[in-house]
């Protein structure tokens, strides 16, 4: 290593900057369920990464509005007061699952895809409906949940065209209050809001339409819910940018207090999308430390599982464990982030920077444990280079099927390149217990680790000093915990 190319870090652990950014969210299925048997548990390594929100999925939580054995509301004959008229059974499971790793969940009511995307036929039974199924997991009935669910969310990128919704954008915001009422009427603290938008920097009828309709009729909109991929940029710091473009578009309609969610976010969306294990892993924990500075109020990752899916019979490569449940570096690099964020007080950091080596520090409520995660990833070269038009054309395949889409992406960071970094020298000094001993453990996750511990070494004093190499892609945790 030389010392141009060595990052001088710095890290005060006497003093707290504030809370730890809750941003730990995901999607997925933990372990097998109903109508996802095939699945692998993998609810270790959810319950290590300290999730604090996960999103509905869309083979064991879906509301079609036609008749559809496998959807919660089954037969649209049938009477919606009676609990033997849904089919609860493997959303059950899901939310138990979920609740019992101490996360919160977002439910998405959404039909599914990409079979079943028609409008309601009939709005007042569809919000009935809606009404039991928020009253079943959230106040017991049909044997349910007392408030598992505190997110409600409507709507599952309606602007991607007829794949997600068939409807009129008259009938889509129709279908929004029907909801935004079913889900207030159970009780008015529950948070609402949707419509989990596909393109959040394009003009139209599901950003400004629906803005201006829930305004003009006075609905609830605790929270506007977004996604965002770095197919086209493969740049970490995309999600902080755009959650900035879209904070202002909110709160130039009026919506000040409404929250930003990011619901879907990864390096990539597509699923022919091609990209190395490493790279992805340090993408991963670049962009969860930027959102830290971010006006993202909650973020959802896409996908802590295998990809498995079980409706187009693919595999999506944006799955981070192997298929039968394996780790890889992804893996340890969204395991080595929530460990991090599960740190609570964040500490102020310096010798960072925002072309791809990220640092983030915490400590633990009880001052026991300082953690210091360290990103190092590299903006490949073709995504530095500016576009002709800054939008992004694509195809999705859905079988025989080939969809065109197009959307607005912001410019490109031509002057983002990496540092170059093949190492770092840290100095964390005032640790929280003071001049006694302390344990410092080292994790890694690259192309020869996948989050697994590095080495270990003890000592005493208030201050650490620590060298270290790491290279890009990836990705290191220091863990700094206080001794007997």
């Amino acid at each position: 290593m030389t010392d141009q190319r060595i990052a001088k870090l710095s890290v005060n652990a006497a003093v707290s900057i504030g809370d730890m950014r809750k941003l730990q969210g995901t999607t997925g299925i933990p372990v097998p369920a109903a109508g996802a048997e095939s699945v692998p548990d993998i609810s270790g390594v959810w319950k290590t990464a300290a999730l604090s929100l996960v999103r509905s999925y869309d083979w064991v939580s879906r509301l079609d509005t036609v008749d559809n054995p496998v959807s919660l509301f089954p037969d649209w004959s049938a009477d919606p007061d009676d609990p033997a008229s849904y089919n609860f059974e493997g959303t059950d499971t899901w939310v138990r699952q979920t609740r019992a790793l101490g996360a919160e969940i977002l439910f998405t009511i959404a039909s599914e895809i990409p079979s079943n995307k028609q409008p309601a036929r009939d709005l007042a039974k569809y919000e009935q409906v809606v009404e039991n199924i928020v009253r079943h997991y959230v106040c017991g009935w049909g044997n349910g949940f007392d408030r598992a669910v505190s997110h409600w969310e409507f709507g599952d990128q309606p602007d991607f065209g007829a794949l997600h919704f068939a409807g009129t954008p008259e009938q889509f915001y129709e279908m929004y209050a029907a909801a935004a009422r079913a889900v207030k009427c159970v009780d008015a603290d529950l948070r609402f809001g949707g419509p989990c938008i596909a393109f959040p920097l394009n003009e139209g009828p599901y950003r400004e339409g629906l803005l201006e309709f829930i305004k003009g009729k006075g609905l609830p909109l605790d929270f506007l819910s977004w996604m965002w991929y770095g197919d086209n940029s493969r740049d970490p710091l995309d999600f902080r940018r755009i959650a900035a473009e879209v904070r202002a578009i909110l709160d130039s309609h009026g919506f000040g207090e409404t929250e930003l969610v990011l619901s879907y976010w990864s390096m990539t969306g597509i699923p022919t999308a091609q990209f190395t294990d490493p790279d992805n892993a340090a993408f991963i924990a670049a962009a969860a430390i930027y959102m830290q500075d971010s006006a993202v109020d909650k973020a959802i990752f896409f996908r802590a599982d295998t990809g498995a899916d079980f409706h187009y019979n693919f595999r999506d490569p944006a799955g981070i464990f192997e298929a039968n449940g394996g780790e890889n570096a992804r893996t340890g690099a969204f395991r080595l982030v929530g460990q991090t964020l599960a740190a609570t007080e964040r500490l102020a950091v310096t010798g960072g920077d925002e072309n791809g080596f990220a640092v983030l520090a915490g400590r633990t409520a009880d001052r026991d444990i300082v953690r210091i995660l360290i990103a190092n990833y590299a903006i490949p070269a073709p995504y530095l280079i500016a576009r002709d038009r800054d939008v992004f054309e694509f195809q999705v395949p859905i079988g025989s099927v080939r969809t065109d889409m197009s959307l607005n992406v912001p410019p490109r960071r031509v002057d983002a390149a990496s540092a170059g970094h093949t190492g770092y020298a840290l100095e964390v000094t005032g640790l929280p217990w003071g001049d006694g001993p302390h344990k410092i453990v080292r994790y890694r996750a690259d192309a020869g680790h996948r989050g697994e511990q590095l080495n270990a070494y003890e000592g005493e004093g208030a201050t650490v000093m620590l060298n270290g190499d790491l290279t890009a892609p990836g990705v290191e945790m220091i863990e700094i915990v206080r001794g007997n």
